[in-house]
């Protein structure tokens, strides 16, 4: 016997016009658990609204304007691509000038001048209305670095570690160490990364037998390991490799010993500017009867932590561990012999 599809009411009719309206002022997509908040409706009202969009929401040609993209709790609803808003790809186009700000550190270098080539490749390729909406865009988005490293006498170096990194080359690294002695390391490449205005090069030292961080403008040259055809030689990449490990749990890319960390904030606004950033995935906040505010972390190692607090002066005071408080005190006290501070 056939079943009765379930006769639709005033009030799914109206629901059923909202999420057809919302999904043109959303070209990437409005997930499900958006869509049944909004609403006020269960995930099973939902699937039975998403269905009907699917089956009786259709094109001049029969086919269907939307899709369902995603899987599980990712999963979105979508304008299907020949019908997405008008203004998605200059808001593509737009995101993409904004991404490139950031790499204005770059000035100078290879990586710079490949960016700007896919910039302009991209900008010559839309039609003349989206390129006068896009004019302006280098007032429109701006990016202010924070004490950003200067490469542009490392472009050769660069040059080779990117060939490197795509063809997985194994390279042999002069790098200077932090007091000028040189180190050589027979060096695989796995990742690129920009931090803090700088970039490092993650990779396997047959040197240390370890994976280690160099810092790109401590590499006094590098080149290709080759074989004795002149090919150069390859290594295979760890299939299991993911650089987001090798940062897991560390405050910033310096790795150690896993510490337990208590601070108390003395400054209402310190805990505020604290508060709306993410200094650590472990961080937790509780504020005390006397105004300050106690946050705690568990770190692997503290080198760029002492480093930060160090930078919010005498608003952020360490509890714990002891070693810890030792060297923050004898560095404000030695700052203070400096300034003839008593």
């Amino acid at each position: 016997m056939k079943r009765l599809r379930r006769k639709p009411t005033y009030g799914a009719a109206i629901r059923l016009a909202r999420i057809a309206a919302g999904l043109f002022s959303k070209p990437y997509g409005w997930s499900f658990k958006s869509i049944a908040g909004s609403l006020e409706i269960s995930d099973r009202t939902l699937a039975r609204y998403v269905s009907v969009l699917r089956t009786e929401l259709l094109d001049w040609h029969g086919g269907p304007l939307v899709e369902v993209v995603g899987t599980g709790a990712d999963r979105k609803l979508r304008l299907v691509s020949s019908m997405k808003a008008a203004e998605a790809s200059s808001y593509q186009v737009a995101l993409l000038y904004f991404s490139l700000t950031v790499l204005k550190f770059l000035e100078g270098t290879v990586l710079k001048e490949g960016v700007e080539g896919l910039w302009e490749k991209v900008f010559q390729n839309l039609s003349l209305t989206q390129q006068t909406r896009l004019s302006d865009l280098d007032r429109k988005f701006y990016a202010v670095p924070y004490a950003p490293k200067d490469y542009t006498d490392f472009s050769e170096q660069l040059d080779v570690i990117l060939r490197a990194l795509l063809d997985q080359s194994r390279l042999n690294v002069d790098y200077a160490g932090l007091t000028g002695e040189g180190h050589h390391h027979d060096f695989d490449p796995y990742s690129l990364i920009a931090y803090r205005g700088g970039l490092y090069l993650l990779g396997h030292s047959h040197r240390s037998n370890a994976t280690i961080y160099l810092a790109v403008e401590r590499i006094r040259s590098v080149e290709f390991i080759r074989q004795p055809d002149g090919a150069p030689e390859r290594f295979v990449y760890p299939p299991r490799f993911n650089p987001e490990a090798h940062t897991e749990g560390t405050f910033g890319i310096v790795d150690g010993p896993e510490t337990k960390v208590e601070l108390k904030i003395h400054s209402a606004q310190t805990e505020a500017y604290v508060r709306s950033r993410t200094i650590h995935r472990s961080q937790r906040f509780a504020r005390r009867r006397d105004g300050t505010t106690i946050l705690t972390m568990t770190v692997k190692g503290t080198t760029e932590l002492a480093n930060w607090i160090m930078s919010m002066g005498p608003w952020v005071e360490v509890l714990k561990p002891a070693a810890l408080r030792n060297e923050i005190a004898q560095r404000h006290a030695k700052a203070a012999r400096l300034y003839r501070v008593d």
